[in-house]
């Protein structure tokens, strides 16, 4: 995810409490909601401040007080985001911990698991979201690598039964562009085929966002953004879930639910018959203006996804996996 792309995540832990009455649960149930029902982890930010033992503290967590779908908090799905540096050396000592709390592993604490690749610095001129995609040369070194970091995460975990998440973000907002969206186009089709060829028949999920609040999208750039959505989502070769980042924790406040739910449901009425479903991720964070991230806000953050519930807006897998935490257990 973007913040913008969530860059250098902060590990930082404000005891704030949401959630479940469980003995040695979360710390205090007597404020909010239900939290998402997914979650993402982003590995490659978790050293040098997360250890693998307290990664694995959270896990455990997860599937001790949020696996029963009759329960307030059920979580049932993770994003693992970045599982491997632009080299494509997986990040073994944080997914040896991780690989048995996923379906198929030896204590699964998730129904459904979405595996991201990786993360590759764009040295270019220009933005990554821009000149970066519309580079077949670095479109072509996403995809290698990508494939590359699949297949050494499936030989060295076999068990593990996942689909496929694409790292590589997007703003929607600008594929009015059609040169823009064909290079998103071209790298997902040539990606979902090669996924195809690591582990045949599995789904995808991506979380782009909209960098424009919706009522702020140029008059003009209406019959285009449709047009280039149609072809972007067209025949695609694997069934595609969009996660839409909400953009308000990112936004230090400039983007509100109303606006999120406003662009899920422009996805929903146009591309619902495309895509295989349209969910929102949840940003479990606040940023201020400076950059700064820290935790969500014990009420606001409740109360911005029972919002979306009431839109009838499904709550996708949100980042991230330690701000939730820590929202709920401190």
């Amino acid at each position: 995810m973007l913040v913008f792309n969530h860059i250098a995540a902060t590990a930082a832990a404000v005891a704030l409490a949401v959630g479940l009455l469980v003995a040695a649960g979360p710390a205090d149930a007597s404020v909010g909601t239900d939290p998402p029902m997914g979650l993402m982890l982003q590995v490659s930010s978790l050293a040098p401040s997360v250890s693998p033992a307290t990664l694995k503290t959270w896990l455990t967590d997860v599937r001790r007080d949020h696996r029963d779908p009759t329960k307030p908090g059920y979580v049932n799905a993770i994003v693992v985001q970045d599982i491997a540096d632009p080299t494509g050396a997986l990040y073994t000592s944080y997914l040896d911990v991780l690989a048995p709390f996923l379906p198929g592993g030896a204590t699964p604490a998730f129904t459904r698991a979405y595996v991201g690749t990786v993360d590759l610095p764009w040295t270019g001129g220009g933005s990554k979201y821009t000149a970066g995609i519309e580079s077949s040369t670095f479109r072509s070194e996403n995809k290698t690598k990508s494939v590359a970091a699949a297949k050494a995460f499936h030989s060295r975990y076999p068990q593990v039964v996942n689909d496929w998440y694409i790292t590589y973000e997007a703003n929607l907002a600008g594929f009015w562009d059609a040169n823009l969206a064909a290079a998103y186009r071209a790298y997902i089709v040539g990606l979902s085929k090669a996924f195809a060829g690591v582990t045949p028949h599995r789904s995808l999920l991506w979380s782009p966002a909209f960098w424009t609040m919706f009522a702020d999208e140029p008059a003009w750039a209406w019959p285009d953004l449709k047009k280039n959505l149609s072809t972007l989502f067209a025949d695609l070769p694997t069934r595609l879930t969009l996660s839409i980042q909400d953009f308000v924790g990112q936004s230090a406040g400039a983007t509100t639910p109303q606006n999120a739910a406003a662009w899920v449901r422009y996805l929903k009425q146009g591309w619902s018959s495309t895509l295989d479903r349209v969910q929102i991720n949840v940003e479990q964070f606040a940023q201020s203006a400076g950059g700064a991230i820290t935790t969500g806000s014990a009420t606001e953050l409740p109360a911005r996804e029972e919002y979306y519930r009431g839109q009838g807006i499904e709550l996708g897998a949100a980042w991230e996996m330690r701000y939730w935490h820590s929202r709920l257990y401190g």
